[in-house]
This record gives structure tokens, C-alpha cells and sequence, in this order.
């Protein structure tokens, strides 16, 4: 339903091709062209269950998945020469934040030195690199054989499904040469859980005044309670549904007001809620959160990348611990397709009425309704946060400028946010901000920085 800009970049604009959308005429998609694109109606973005990238699809389309990037091989061998920090850990908690730190900062430098990235490449040849260098240097009894192998183990805790038995793999071929050298240090004993990080099934969830900022703690521990800790998801649905950070934290309490600080102001009365196994609607972010390369802006926080590997991994321990509580993640939806715009069309029709005595041009109506619901987590489709807002209002900036659909759409934008602050019952202070950051973003602005900060 939402409009396709003309312009808009491949990598800000999820890759959504024959989608039902509302009709809406100031799109340059409702424009015949005398070539049509690719059909990439079957890709399913980001989805943490397999479902694979589009944005990696197109690129290796295109040829530019035959070259190897030229990042891959400086980034490894630094990150190996780094991995020397994983000999202090002192558990499997720490080995586990240790490596997801590692993943983090040299991700976080090919993004911003605007490299193509193809992580799931890279992490494939970054295991291939740490087994052939901890085959080397154990037997020469070089510390950076050990750091190559405990960067493996990390891996395991870290890394996806896939990620993890590659780097499983890699241990097991390495084993008679890992215990069939004597260099006096002993393995530590704690080392055989890193592969098997748990979760308990204890979850809790927050959201900001606006309902589009999501965080999701979940109890974890490694076998026989070893390292008991919390695992944070905080999700930013406010336009995708992207990863905006997380970690792990001592218990719930901690990892609640490390998100609140995150979050900022609108954040600021929320307390957890423990989830009820048998309504896990509330985790439809975890199902929905786009963790490939498809979104990527180039100007995501550190927090981000750190975070990058392990929630895509956590999410599936999450799937694993409710289906041994006997329920499970939502199943998911294409939120780009037979989207049922009418109801809201009528409802906010009639409140032009009833607040204004206006009756609305129905195509301007329902070209702002359909922008605004598309690819919206259903639970958030009141959201008016003032990044949704700025979100939004980019979206429908690509719409034909002269457009009647256009020019009525901008015109009821105030109306629509605050028919939707009070349809979601917000605080006056709250509406006033997303009011406030609907006339700076109208100016060509930005919204304040306490807004879904450190969030592109």
C-alpha cells in the first residue's frame, strides 16, 4: 500500500515487488513504465526463521556477489589480532559478550567506510580463517591459536544456527590437534557450555508511551544455571521493523532501565510486564524485525552491530524455550499485503466530520491511510511517534509532488496525528511532541534527538 519512490534507495525501501497496495494514485507505481522490474513479490526480508535477504538477492543478481569484498581480509586479520582479549573471560557469559563485541566493532567500520557487506560471507570466512590459524599457531604454541579457538567457541554462542555448527565444525576438526599439544595451559572447564546458551522461558516486555519503541527481556543461563543473566531485544518498529540494540544484563530490573535510557523520555514510566505463554502477540517484533541487509542505512549505533549476530540467534532460543513451555513466537505475516484499509478510512472520515465539519477528498484519505499501515506491526498502527512521524513523511515526500493525493494527504497530516493520539489515548505531552516534530520535519527538520535516538 505504501508508495514506491522514485528515487528511494534499494537498501532504505524493503524490496516488496506486485504488492496489494490501496489504490493510491500519486504513487509512481500506479504509472505504467515501459519496462517493468524484477517480481520480487516472494522475498521475505530480514525474517529470523530463513526466509533470505533481498537485498543480498539483488546484489548477487547483479554480479556484485562474485567479488569478494575488499574489507574481508583486513577486517579478519584485525579482528583476529583482537581476539586475543577473549583469553580474560571468565565464563561463558563474558567469552559470549566478548565475541558479539568483536563481531560489532568491525562491522560497524565496513558500514561506515560504506563497503558492500555480505556478512554472512564474511562470518564464513572468518571461521575458515580461525581454524587454519589455530591449526598453525597451537602447534607452535602461539597465544594466537588459543585466542583463534575461544573466538570459535564464541561463535557458538553467538552465531545463528548455521553460524554456530560452521564454527561447531571447525572445533571438531581442530580437536586432536587442540588436545594432542602440550603447551601447559589447561582449557578451562566452562568452555564445553558456550555452544549450549539457554533460555528459561521467563520473558518480559516494555513500550514506550507511543507503542512502537519494544523491548523484550528474556532469562537466560548456560547448562546446570551456570551464568544466569537476561538477554534485551530492543526493536524500533516505528518504521521498519529494525534492531535498534541490546545485550545482556544481570536481571530484568537492570536491562529495563538500561532500555528506558536508551529509549529516552518516552520511556521514562515504563516498568516490565511478564509475558503470559499463551498470548505471545506481544513477540511479534522478534518474528517481524528485519536482521538482514536490506534496511541498512550505514548510520545504525555501535549498539546495533554488537547486538547484530546475537539476537538473530537468541530469537531462535527464545522459539526453542516457549516450545518447551508448550506455546510459541507468532507466526508470521506479510505486512506489505492485503492490508484492509477501509475501517480506518471510515473512522477517521467521520471524525474530520465530527471535529472539523470537513469532508475529506476519499482519495487523499485513503492514500494517507494506506502509507501509514503498510508494513506497521499491527499492535502499532496508532503509533504517532515523532520518528514514525519523520518516517512517514519522507515516505510520502517521494509521492508526485503535484499530485491532488499528495497535496490532500500533507494537507490532513496534522488531523491524522491527532485523531490518532486520541484514538491511542496518549499523553497531551506526548501528542504535542509528535505535533511539534510533524512541523519540523514539514520544514525540511529533523526530529529532537531524545526521539528514537541513536536510531537512523
Amino acid at each position: 500500500m505504501s508508495p514506491v519512490s522514485r528515487n528511494r534507495r534499494s537498501n532504505t525501501k524493503k524490496q516488496q515487488g506486485n504488492k496489494k497496495r490501496s489504490g493510491n494514485p500519486a504513487s509512481p507505481k500506479n504509472i505504467p513504465t515501459p519496462r517493468e522490474r524484477l517480481d520480487l513479490s516472494d522475498l521475505h526480508s530480514g525474517n529470523p526463521f530463513g526466509h533470505p535477504s533481498g537485498l543480498s538477492f539483488l546484489q548477487r543478481l547483479a554480479g556484485a556477489g562474485s567479488a569478494r569484498p575488499d574489507w574481508f581480509g583486513p577486517s579478519i586479520e584485525g579482528l583476529l589480532d583482537e581476539a586475543e582479549v577473549l583469553l580474560d573471560a571468565q565464563g561463558p557469559r563474558q567469552l559470549e559478550d566478548m565475541t558479539a563485541h568483536l563481531l560489532g566493532a568491525h562491522v560497524h567500520k565496513a558500514v561506515q567506510d560504506e563497503h558492500s557487506l555480505f556478512l554472512g560471507d564474511w562470518v564464513e570466512e572468518l571461521i575458515d580463517v580461525a581454524e587454519r590459524e589455530a591449526r598453525e599457531q597451537l602447534a607452535d604454541g602461539a597465544p594466537g591459536g588459543r585466542a583463534a579457538c575461544l573466538l570459535l567457541h564464541g561463535l557458538t554462542s553467538v552465531g545463528s544456527p548455521a553460524v554456530a555448527h560452521m564454527a561447531d565444525a571447525a572445533l571438531s576438526r581442530l580437536h586432536p590437534v587442540v588436545h594432542g599439544t602440550d603447551t601447559g595451559e589447561h582449557w578451562p572447564d566452562w568452555l564445553g557450555s558456550a555452544a549450549k546458551p539457554l533460555m528459561t522461558g521467563d520473558v518480559w516486555t516494555m513500550r514506550d508511551v507511543y507503542g512502537s519503541r519494544i523491548g523484550v527481556i528474556a532469562a537466560t543461563s548456560y547448562p546446570n544455571g551456570a551464568d544466569p543473566a537476561v538477554y534485551l531485544f530492543d526493536v524500533d518498529a516505528c518504521g521498519f521493523v529494525v534492531l535498534a540494540g541490546g545485550g545482556t544484563f544481570d536481571d530484568a530490573d537492570q536491562a529495563a532501565a538500561a532500555w528506558c535510557t536508551a529509549v529516552g523520555a518516552a520511556a521514562a514510566d515504563c516498568v516490565p510486564q511478564p509475558l503470559d505463554k499463551a498470548d505471545t502477540e506481544a513477540l511479534r517484533c522478534l518474528i517481524e524485525v528485519d536482521l538482514s541487509e536490506i534496511t541498512i542505512h550505514g548510520t545504525e549505533s555501535r549498539a546495533v552491530w554488537d547486538e547484530w549476530f546475537r539476537a538473530l540467534r537468541r530469537i531462535h532460543d527464545l522459539s526453542d524455550a516457549l516450545q518447551r513451555h508448550g506455546s510459541s513466537l507468532p507466526t508470521p505475516l506479510n505486512l506489505y499485503q492485503d492490508i484492509d484499509v477501509t475501517p480506518t478510512v471510515d473512522e477517521f472520515s467521520a471524525w474530520l466530520w465530527h471535529e472539523h465539519g470537513e469532508e475529506p477528498e476519499p482519495e487523499a484519505v485513503g492514500a494517507l491511510v494506506g502509507e501509514w499501515l503498510e508494513g506497521a506491526l499491527p499492535d502499532t498502527a496508532d503509533s504517532v511517534s515523532p520518528h514514525r512521524i519523520e518516517h512517514q513523511l519522507g515516505l510520502i515526500n517521494d509521492w508526485i509532488p503535484d499530485h491532488p493525493a499528495t497535496i490532500g494527504a500533507k494537507r490532513l497530516l496534522p488531523h491524522w496525528v491527532r485523531f490518532l493520539a486520541q484514538r491511542a489515548n496518549i499523553p497531551d505531552t506526548a501528542a504535542a511532541a509528535a505535533l511539534a516534530t510533524l512541523a519540523t520535519a514539514s520544514g525540511g527538520g529533523h526530529r529532537a534527538a531524545e526521539h528514537c535516538r541513536d536510531v537512523h
